[in-house]
């Protein structure tokens, strides 16, 4: 699979088809080969230039580990009394990703399809990258 070298963060990405780009963001810790190859070859017969890939900390893309895991519940928690949180990177960081992994591809506008925490990404980008 190509690696898109995007900065500090390589994402490993899969596309096929041709036509309107359509970027999949899968959701936590999922790769992208839960998109199954079945389904984005549909995708790709009707029409679209399919484009998946793994998020940061997924499958083949950079990977985080001196970081170490986040503990999601206590971020949770801090989040909802108000407490200062400081995670090594943000939704928003990961939108930027989907947007320069486009860039690097040519891609001046794409539809977005997200799963789970991916829609979140995706909702993200679109925010933070309406054109």
């Amino acid at each position: 699979m190509p690696i898109a070298k995007l900065g500090r963060v390589d994402l490993c990405y899969d596309e096929r088809g041709q036509g309107e780009p359509l970027l999949l963001i899968m959701g936590f810790s999922a790769q992208m080969i839960l998109w199954d190859d079945r389904f984005c070859d549909r995708l790709a017969n009707e029409g679209f230039r399919v484009i998946r890939f793994d998020n940061r900390d997924v499958g083949e893309s950079t990977r985080f580990d001196q970081l170490g895991v986040p503990d999601a519940k206590r971020l949770l928690l801090d989040r909802m009394l108000g407490r200062p949180i400081d995670p090594p990177y943000s939704l928003d960081d990961m939108a930027d990703d989907g947007v320069a992994l486009l860039d690097h591809l040519g891609i001046d506008a794409a539809h977005v399809v997200g799963a789970s925490m991916g829609g979140m990404i995706g909702q993200s980008m679109a925010i933070r990258a309406p054109s």
